[in-house]
Order: C-alpha cells, then structure tokens, then sequence
C-alpha cells in the first residue's frame, strides 16, 4: 500500500506534495494514467503497464484510494477487468474514467489498428466487465483512438442519461452521442457522431493534426480541448490548443460551435477538471504536457470564468511534475476536497539503483502530485 502524508516538494515541480502511487516491477511500467472520485468518497486511478511506451500485450491496472484523516492509502492494485483474458494478446492503451450520473464507471481505452473499447464498473464492484468494442457507422477513416473520458451530461428536461464520447482517427477529432443505460446491453446505445476538427493541409505548407479531445461540462456548457499539431509523424511540433464550446441540449451540428478559440498553450495529452471557485462560481483545471518546454513536462492552468473566451496573455502555468524524461506528462486530475487537487503523473526512466545517465531508482512509477487553487 502507498500512503501519501505530508512530503516535502518535489525539486522539479511548484506543487506543496507529492508521493509514489505504485512502482510497476521488473520490467513493466506505469504510464497514461487516468482518475476519478467515486460517490463513496474513494479515489478510482487505473494507468497502462507495459513494458514500453508500446507494447504487444498492454493491460490496465486498477487501484482505489482511501482516505484516513489527513493520509491516503492506496490499495495494491490488480488488472481492472474481470476477466484479463478477453483483451489476451491486445494493447489496451489510454486508459480513461468516466463517471455516470448514477455512480458507476465507464472504462475506455484503444487497441490501436483495431478501435475503441469500454467496459463498466458499478459501486459494490472490483473490477469491469468485459470489454465492448466502440463500433461508430459515421466516423469515416481509420480505426478510432480516444484519450479523454467518456462525459455524462447534466439531466435537463427531456434530455436524460445522455453521454459524450470523444474519439479521433487519421480524420481529425470528433465526438459520439451516446444514451446511458445502466441494466440494459449495450450500456452506451450510440445515436450519431460529429467531427470537432478535420485533419487538413495548412496554408504553411504543413498539415493540421486534430486528436485527443477531452470534454468538460460547465452549467449548460461543453468545453472541449483538442490537441493541435503540425507536421505529425515527422517533427511533431506542438501548436496551439483548440478550445471549443457548444450546448449540448439544443446542439445541432458542427455549425453550433461557439467560442472556438486558439489558447497560446502546446498542450498535448491534457485533462479538463471542473472544480470549485468562490461564490458557487465553477472553475475548470486545465494539466497538460507542455511541447513549448524541453521534455514536455507537466503544467497546470486555472481558468476563473472558463464559460467566457479563456484569457490568451497572462496565463499562470504551475510546474506539476517534470520526471527528467521526453516520455512523461499525459496527466489526469481530482479533486479531492474545495481547492485541494490531485495530479496523477509518471516516471518512465529505466530502472536503476541510482538517479543519472537517464535512469532512475523510481523508474515505472506513478506519482500523485498534491497543489492547492492558491499555488495556481
């Protein structure tokens, strides 16, 4: 079990805590890590373990935390499906949590050349069931990815139990409308997709990259941010992040976009969190691994009115975590109590007894980096 108590900073990040989730054994790794905090209180986080940033048979790994007092335990975590076996021989990657309305959890995550799956977890639970793959008639192109959780909407009127499945392929980003429900197969009942941006060639001669959309819901809002590139699978240069903002109830195509917005961020594998803000006014966290900065490191920002044009100068970016590697960030945050957040990232450095020459003593680990809205 990892407890986490009140550490000293780490010397490569702002934030006030930090401790070791779990160190991944021998030669596995932990990395992608995703987390949520379920109705009972407790802390949900699954992550990918593998022996590489890819790997042949990638699983998802699960593990619950709960709170004693002022510490954090973590249980040892296990395999997040009930049966492992159904995903043999499969790279099970992104692994992502999405909360429903009435508690229970939806999984998902991508096996690439082959698609988007998503598995359920209810309360009274230990594990997901076994796995249904995302099959999505009106997403032209090559085989879907994800990186951002599955969004239960608020209910309002008639429209109830309705979720938002964000996905990208070799097209661009889009996002699937899915019913919930909760005793009925299947547990995601699609109705219709919709493209937030389009792979293109640009006017400078390279080509605009669009994936790893995640949504955020704000009163009757949805916030998406986009991961933006050029020139992908050469340079990889990070561009802009794509802020975009609809309502979701009377949406009725690409056309209802409002909002949309270039934020001056290289923000790559990034996570929108809403949290609380004084006066019952919500804030969204918004923790990405920044490509303006060597090795990509992980940042946070904190929108104050996040349903306004999000404020392009003046930006506060927070150091979370920077673990001395090119493959990090990929964060995923919660939080825990008003103001106080959760930062899950990982250190992917070979293994070593000492700390140098790219190796680590805490290589394989996943880290929770502890920061307060007065840090941001």
């Amino acid at each position: 079990m990892a407890v986490l108590l009140g550490l000293s900073a780490s010397p490569a990040a702002a934030v006030s805590q930090f401790m070791k989730l779990f160190q991944e054994p021998g030669d596995y790794e932990a990395r992608f890590p995703d987390i949520v905090k379920l109705d009972d209180g407790r802390l949900m986080a699954v992550w990918y373990r593998a022996t590489g940033h890819t790997g042949p048979e990638g699983t998802v790994q699960l593990s619950f935390g709960t709170q004693s007092g002022s510490a954090w335990t973590w249980a040892t975590p296990y395999p997040a499906l009930a049966h492992p076996s159904t995903m043999l021989h499969k790279d099970m990657r992104d692994p992502k949590l999405g909360k429903m309305r009435d508690g229970a959890v939806v999984l998902t995550f991508f096996v690439p050349s082959d698609g988007v799956y998503y598995s359920v977890w209810k309360p009274g639970w230990t594990t997901f069931t076994d796995p249904v793959k995302l099959v999505v008639p009106g997403i032209p192109g090559g085989a879907l990815a994800e990186h951002g959780g599955v969004l239960a909407l608020d209910d309002q009127g008639a429209s109830v139990d309705q979720v938002l499945i964000p996905v990208y392929n070799n097209t661009g980003a889009w996002f699937v409308r899915a019913t919930w429900r909760p005793v009925s197969d299947p547990r995601l009942l699609l109705a219709d997709a919709f493209q937030l941006a389009a792979n293109a060639p640009a006017a400078d001669g390279f080509t605009d990259t669009f994936t790893e959309p995640s949504f955020v819901q704000v009163a009757g809002t949805v916030i998406a941010a986009v991961r933006h590139e050029q020139n992908k699978g050469s340079t990889s240069n990070g561009q802009p992040v794509k802020i975009m903002k609809w309502n979701p109830y009377t949406f009725t195509g690409t056309g209802s976009y409002y909002d949309v917005q270039w934020l001056p961020v290289f923000a790559s594998s990034h996570h929108l969190l809403k949290v609380s803000g004084p006066n019952n006014q919500d804030r969204v966290l918004f923790t990405f691994g920044d490509k303006g900065v060597a090795l990509r490191p992980t940042y946070g920002i904190l929108i104050q009115n996040p349903l306004a044009l999000w404020p392009e100068t003046g930006l506060k970016k927070v150091a979370i975590y920077n673990s001395g590697s090119s493959d990090q960030a990929n964060p995923s945050s919660v939080e825990v109590s008003a103001g106080v957040y959760f930062t899950l990232a990982y250190n992917a450095k070979p293994k070593s007894a000492t700390e140098g020459n790219g190796m680590s003593p805490n290589g394989g680990s996943l880290w929770v980096m502890r920061s307060t809205q007065d840090e941001y």
